[in-house]
């Protein structure tokens, strides 16, 4: 069987984990807050992104404005296809129990630079935001889908045509600090490089689905 990491965490997310730690599993549906259209600085972001098919996979997030456009509300969906290409049917649904993280604006830096996943360096405008985490679990439902509990991790297991795969997927709780920017309409999650107030660096890319 091959393990596999949940495809393409936000930057906030990762930094989230990583100094808290967490558990995994849950089972109740996730929560998807309300768009607001106002105008305010983060509202630019709201909509539906995706990576694209990573394997079997595909996630999606639903990023929704709100407190006026000052503040975020993150919300993910993973789904597993029975072909590797992210063809076929189905078969694996994955949702949350609560949005993944909101995000409250803290500043923009309108000339900001910023080094793209390609190692070009642009300069473009950043919003920069306090990430919250508050613990929201995963429960996968679908043909292809099983799941154990060990020492009270959740572990997942889908079996596909081609492959087995096992997962296990943490749970983030706590506050990070992280950047958005939209360049050529897409999303990116940006962090800083060490500790300058202007240099920064992608860590994931969204296109609207």
């Amino acid at each position: 069987m091959k393990e596999i990491k949940l495809i393409g965490l936000s930057v906030m997310t990762a930094m989230l984990l990583a100094a808290c730690g967490g558990g995994s599993g849950g089972s109740a549906p996730a929560t998807v807050t309300p768009v607001d259209t106002s105008t305010g600085p983060l509202s630019k972001y709201a909509g539906v992104w995706n990576q694209g098919c990573v394997n079997h996979g595909i996630e999606t997030i639903t990023v929704a404005a709100t407190s006026a456009g000052s503040a975020l509300s993150v919300s993910q969906k993973i789904e597993y296809y029975e072909n590797v290409n992210c063809t076929g049917a189905i078969v694996a649904t994955g949702t949350y129990t609560s949005p993944v993280l909101v995000a409250q604006h803290i500043r923009t830096e309108a000339n900001a630079t910023v080094k793209m996943l390609t190692g070009e360096t642009v300069a473009s405008s950043v919003d920069l935001v306090n990430a919250t985490a508050n613990g929201a679990v995963i429960n996968f439902v679908g043909s292809a889908v099983s799941s154990t509990v060990v020492n009270g991790k959740t572990t997942w297991k889908f079996v596909f045509k081609d492959t087995t795969i096992t997962q296990t997927i943490e749970v983030s709780s706590g506050s990070a600090q992280g950047a958005f920017m939209l360049r050529n309409g897409e999303l990116f999650f940006v962090q800083a490089i060490g500790n300058s107030p202007t240099a920064f660096a992608v860590d994931s890319r969204y296109i609207r689905s």
